[in-house]
């Protein structure tokens, strides 16, 4: 382990070495989709989030859902501030704001861990503006993903609720006066996310020389939702499968959205394992609410179903999502042992 970060980077390296042309093409691919989607739907939300998570927001949020948070939560109500900065301005601004309580003393960690991971995912701008509007040409669509995600960080925080650690004492406030330039935190903030989805664009660029198309494309879902978003978007499956596995995989986030979550936490004893495990089961809950929220596609129409045996990526998201449900459930059960103990 204590090499590990050192053999991924040398790993990745090789990897983009190994075909620089195709690793050049995937980061212009990831950057275009960045340009035409995700900065035009994103950037004026960034500039106004200072306004929704001002030191008076803090505190109304605070006094309207303290008493909300400690009956269905079991969280006290100085961690509704860092709830609702998740679920408005997703992460990491919402793992932001988490470790600022934190650091303030008012959660422990174990609190600060689900808060941050149950409440990971992304702002409502995107998920209506960027992937409804602007990749699926449906506002609508935007706004059911929108809602499977709200009930999917709703049930987390519930479930995760019962889980608790020892206070951290030496969390560190994140620093950055993004209040006092709106403007220029909301610029660094969108630049942000084009350079991981510029770096794991042209990761999968080269990965599709040597695995194929369809498994980089699987790939590219896993690893950054973004570009993932519109390669389901392309597939040719009823819009309400589409929207599933789309529910699915904004849930889980991507390795991308997850490696921005555990960077703002980095140094506040958040186990990236239990983290990822949770997004895992997040995933699941996502596309389960979004089945719910439209109604299965009917049975008696075989033609999806043969759809998605011959495409390859749908059917490894639905062997995974299959696949994950005992790995998930055994993550959970250790993460839960090991805090009672402590």
């Amino acid at each position: 382990m204590k090499y590990l970060k050192w053999l991924a980077g040398l790993a990745a390296m090789a990897l983009l070495l190994s075909s620089p042309q195709d690793a050049a093409r995937g980061a212009a691919r990831a950057m275009a989709q960045w340009y035409a989607s995700v900065a035009p739907a994103l950037f004026p939300f960034l500039a106004l989030m200072p306004l929704l998570t001002s030191e008076a927001a803090m505190a109304a949020y605070e006094a309207l859902l303290s008493r909300f948070m400690g009956a269905c939560f079991n969280l006290p109500g100085a961690a509704a501030p860092g709830m609702i900065a998740g679920m408005v301005a997703g992460t990491p601004a919402g793992a932001l704001a988490a470790r600022n309580i934190a650091a303030r003393g008012d959660i422990d960690r174990g609190q600060l861990q689900r808060l941050a991971a149950a409440t990971a995912g992304f702002s409502p701008a995107f998920l209506v503006g960027g992937i409804g509007a602007g990749m699926l040409n449906s506002v609508a669509a935007g706004w059911r993903l929108m809602a499977a995600q709200l009930l999917t960080q709703v049930s987390l925080l519930a479930l995760l609720g019962h889980c608790r650690e020892g206070r951290v004492e030496t969390v560190a406030a994140a620093g950055g006066a993004v209040e006092a330039h709106p403007i220029r935190g909301a610029v660094l903030s969108i630049l942000t996310v084009c350079g991981y989805m510029t770096l794991f664009g042209a990761l999968t660029g080269v990965a599709g020389r040597w695995v194929g198309q369809g498994a980089s494309n699987l790939a590219l879902c896993l690893l950054d939702v973004p570009s993932g978003a519109l390669q389901i978007g392309k597939l040719p499956l009823p819009d309400g499968i589409r929207a599933i596995l789309l529910a699915g995989m904004c849930g889980f986030g991507g390795l991308c959205l997850i490696a921005q979550g555990l960077d703002a936490l980095k140094g506040c004893g958040v186990s990236a394992g239990a983290y990822i495990a949770v997004r895992a089961l997040a995933g699941l809950l996502g596309a389960g609410f979004m089945a719910a929220l439209q109604g299965l596609p009917s049975l008696e129409d075989v033609r999806w179903i043969d759809s998605v045996r011959r495409n390859p990526l749908a059917t490894g998201a639905l062997v995974t999502a299959l696949l994950a449900i005992p790995v998930l459930k055994r993550q959970i059960n250790i993460a839960s042992n090991n805090v009672k103990r402590r």
